[in-house]
């Protein structure tokens, strides 16, 4: 293997206290590391407030889960918990991000026999906030013109592999809030930055991601929530014939939270009567 060097940041005295390298400041990232090479790595993303990461134990059990299924060994929650306490010191409101790659190799896809050692990055960047109004009136979203890949082994994993959903924010109206991405199938799998749901009556359906997307925490929180309170829950495939006679139609994630979507697919909606029930209920 080949001298560390330094790969991104090396001047910058201002961004080094932004993140972490394996608990500790540093100035780069070996490039031979296997998520730069290869997308080799899992990650989430999840707001700190006053040094507290918000739903901690779904994140690390989403974490331990992705990581079983790519066979990459992750630090444990107290390990990573101790990370976030150093980095986000100060008092505030900020948005966390954990991005562990199986760590370093030589060139090439096979993974060393020997032991590997995975690198665990912890970024730290300001919370912006989205317009009040996105809450209460709704937001517009679009159909994507980017078809997610199809991968049965991969399916629902958020793996460090994200271009799709890159191209589709990039490709994204000014008017749009977000955009659905469809399945080769056409049926949808979620918004490029947002997990979707749909409320028909007294059940919420959220999108089977058995090939492809991405199960954020955010689905795991409203469907605890949902069940808690009479709701049925299901996952199934969803068209969008069918999404369009839903009587409630909603997007999340845990940076921005649970917002309802206004109009989709040249459909309205007015009734935003779940959204406001987890909103009183629960604080993302």
């Amino acid at each position: 293997m080949g001298p560390t060097v330094v790969l991104f940041l090396k001047n910058s005295k201002t961004l080094l206290n932004d993140f972490l390298i394996n608990g500790k400041k540093s100035n780069g990232l070996n490039p031979f590391d296997r998520g730069l090479a290869f997308g080799d790595g899992i990650f989430r993303t999840f707001k700190v407030h006053n040094g507290t990461p918000i739903f901690w134990d779904y994140h690390y059990e989403k974490l331990t889960h992705d990581a079983l299924a790519l066979k990459i060994d992750i630090p444990s929650s107290t390990i990573l918990q101790n990370q976030i306490k150093k980095l986000f010191q100060k008092k505030g409101l900020y948005v966390g991000k954990f991005i562990i790659t199986r760590g370093l190799s030589d060139r090439g896809y096979q993974i060393p026999n020997k032991a590997i050692s995975p690198n665990c990055i912890l970024l730290k960047s300001r919370f912006k906030k989205i317009d009040k109004s996105f809450y209460t009136r709704g937001v517009h979203v679009e159909v994507s013109q980017m078809i997610p890949s199809s991968n049965l082994h991969l399916g629902s994993i958020k793996h460090l592999n994200r271009l799709e959903n890159v191209l589709s924010r990039e490709q994204l109206s000014k008017d749009a809030f977000d955009a659905v991405m469809l399945d080769n199938k056409k049926n949808i799998i979620e918004c490029c930055s947002h997990n979707v749901f749909f409320r028909f009556e007294n059940k919420i359906i959220m999108p089977a991601m058995n090939e492809a997307g991405v199960s954020g925490v955010s689905q795991w929180v409203i469907q605890d929530f949902a069940q808690s309170n009479g709701y049925k829950v299901e996952h199934e495939s969803i068209s969008l014939k069918k999404a369009n006679k839903a009587d409630e139609f909603f997007i999340a994630n845990s940076v921005n939270g649970v917002i309802p979507v206004r109009s989709f697919n040249q459909k309205y909606w007015k009734d935003f009567k779940f959204v406001q029930e987890l909103k009183h209920s629960i604080t993302f």
